[in-house]
């Protein structure tokens, strides 16, 4: 594991998304059979306020120390159960590629999608 994710600036907005797996298939009348593999996964969306380069450099260094989508990180998220509190988890990159916006003023715009490492 490398590390905890960054606290500051903090976040705006936290999307999560469950993911179930299923097969399913069609035969040539049109009946659709499903089933269930018992698994899922949590993915999320963190977004960030606009910052400032030195803000955005901290979070730019740990994400780049991720070598992409091979090491695993904590992070603590807002705990849908429990208003007010956090729950801590581990998670990994996405993908490879991170992408982030420079606004006119020179504020840096950034989200990061995650999965869950169970």
């Amino acid at each position: 594991m490398a590390g905890t994710f960054p606290t500051s600036p903090g976040f705006t907005q936290v999307r999560t998304r469950l993911k179930h797996y299923q097969l399913s298939s069609e035969s040539i009348n049109g009946r659709i059979q499903v089933r269930s593999l018992n698994s899922s996964r949590r993915e999320f969306t963190i977004s960030f306020p606009p910052m400032t380069k030195a803000e955005f450099e901290p979070i730019y260094e740990f994400i780049d120390a991720q070598q992409g989508m091979l090491e695993t990180f904590s992070i603590a998220i807002p705990d849908p159960t429990t208003p007010g509190s956090n729950e801590t988890i581990t998670v990994r990159l996405m993908n490879d590629v991170q992408e982030f916006s420079i606004s006119v003023g020179d504020f840096y715009e950034f989200e990061v999608d995650l999965v869950e490492v169970v």
